[in-house]
């Protein structure tokens, strides 16, 4: 049986909300699924985006493939990056450490700056 991650449309007509269900690949897009893993609003102003990544990575490990949509939802949430670093064997890099990263070699650039203006 073929895993896909995808979306589920909810909601009346033109007032779209999405679910994220791992679902079995021949069932209809509104159809039959093994479980809910989130949910997505693109009503809402930013768009609502809920996904457990605890339930996406589980799916995501045991194979199941996400649609492009799915993917790029749980691309902005973080749970992509971190199955791609997972499967590569990388750390995942917290919020905390790339800013102080980025924090610290800027004022570095600012003094290269200063030193070849003068």
């Amino acid at each position: 049986m073929a895993v896909r991650i995808r979306l589920q449309r909810h909601g009346k007509k033109r007032r779209p909300f999405y679910r994220l269900v791992a679902a079995d690949s021949r069932s209809q897009r509104d159809g039959r699924f093994i479980e809910r893993i989130g949910h997505y609003d693109p009503m809402t102003d930013p768009a609502n985006i809920v996904i457990d990544a605890e339930k996406a990575l589980k799916w995501l490990r045991t194979g199941a493939q996400p649609s492009d949509t799915a993917k790029d939802l749980m691309s902005k949430v973080g749970v992509w990056e971190t199955f791609i670093n997972e499967k590569l064997g990388q750390p995942n890099p917290t919020p905390e450490e790339g800013a102080s990263e980025a924090a610290e070699e800027e004022p570095a650039s600012a003094e290269e700056s200063t030193e070849e203006a003068t």
